[in-house]
């Protein structure tokens, strides 16, 4: 396990807890329910990690802890910030103006000014990265010119707001963000994290935050509706692919902690060197009966509604997805 680094002269703290967010449009209201569970409880965070609307909640809760709000205040603030994107989806009417007799220039259907409006209101357009010492940030997002995966975090010198926004420039629906001569978009697209970033800066104690129930992760079904728009299944797709993509990560740190489960089960019995050379291949610095990661998994039960991009405008639905939020990280943790 190869471990995150730091710049020389830049100090934040160690990580331990870690809360990883993934995409999912308007089902993110979910998200904000199970933060304020979670806070309700004491458990406070070390890392936070977010891919498309989870960079959002990600970017704003790292903010509210950075101004070190009390757990009532953060929980307000969350409510408030989606409660204000009724015009989430305002559509690009420059766009389709200034190329109407090229339309394949046109940069988005949708413009990008409302989730700014919001993120801004909130959040320093000075903001860094490094700024988050107690609670560090970390948002993915997909580099469409070098046509790889691309990490902001603590050691990136870009605005958090310019990489919230390009974490959530969905394709086609809203417009790449350029940074740096680079353009990105939604973090989803090839995304193998959030949680191997999570994984990888060292965290032993992880909250996963999964948008659709375990089922249709694992079987890989799509929602039931009898009809497609284009932009709804470009949306399944990714959406579809970011959740497999965690839940293999899922897998992958489950069969890690097996190792270290028979490594404390057998060692006694298997030669000093050979052990050693494990613990070092896998990172395990850890002592007996302890595993390197911890992983709660926090997932509806059935399909949340309003799906995706739409029901922004739906108060009443968003509100209903938050409670659930709440309640499921209630009952997820009532069982350890």
């Amino acid at each position: 396990m190869v471990l995150k680094y730091r710049k020389i002269g830049q100090e934040a703290a160690d990580i331990n807890t870690a809360l990883v967010l993934s995409g999912g449009g308007a089902r993110g209201a979910y998200q904000a329910g199970v933060i304020r569970q979670l806070l309700k409880m004491g458990i406070s965070f070390d890392l936070l990690v977010g891919s498309s609307i989870g960079a959002l909640n990600a970017a704003l809760l790292a903010e509210f802890i950075y101004n070190k709000l009390d757990r009532r205040e953060i929980a307000g603030l969350l409510e408030e910030a989606w409660y204000s994107f009724r015009n989430f989806l305002t559509l690009n009417c420059p766009g389709f103006i200034n190329n109407l007799f090229c339309p394949f220039r046109i940069p988005s259907i949708y413009t990008n000014r409302e989730i700014r409006r919001v993120l801004s209101y909130y959040i320093p357009a000075e903001r860094r990265f490094s700024d988050y010492r107690e609670c560090q940030l970390s948002v993915t997002a997909t580099n469409l010119t070098r046509k790889c995966l691309h990490i902001f975090d603590f050691n990136s010198e870009v605005p958090v707001v310019e990489a919230v926004l390009a974490s959530m420039a969905y394709p086609v629906a809203f417009p790449a963000i350029r940074i740096g001569g680079d353009y990105y978009v939604d973090g989803g697209a090839l995304s193998n994290a959030p949680l191997k970033e999570a994984i990888q800066w060292g965290a032993r104690e992880i909250y996963l935050v999964f948008l659709r129930p375990m089922e249709m992760i694992i079987r890989g079904a799509y929602d039931e509706e009898s009809y497609y728009p284009a932009l709804k299944v470009i949306e399944e797709l990714l959406d579809l692919a970011t959740h497999h993509l965690m839940y293999g990560d899922l897998k992958q740190a489950e069969k890690i902690n097996k190792v270290i489960d028979l490594l404390n089960r057998y060692q006694h019995r298997l030669p000093h060197g050979f052990v050693r050379e494990i613990q070092e291949l896998f990172g395990l610095k850890y002592g007996r009966g302890k595993r390197v990661i911890n992983i709660t998994r926090i997932a509806p039960a059935v399909p949340l509604d309003p799906p995706g991009l739409r029901g922004f405008r739906n108060i009443k639905a968003i509100k209903r997805i938050m409670e659930q939020g709440e309640e499921d990280a209630r009952t997820a943790l009532s069982g350890q």
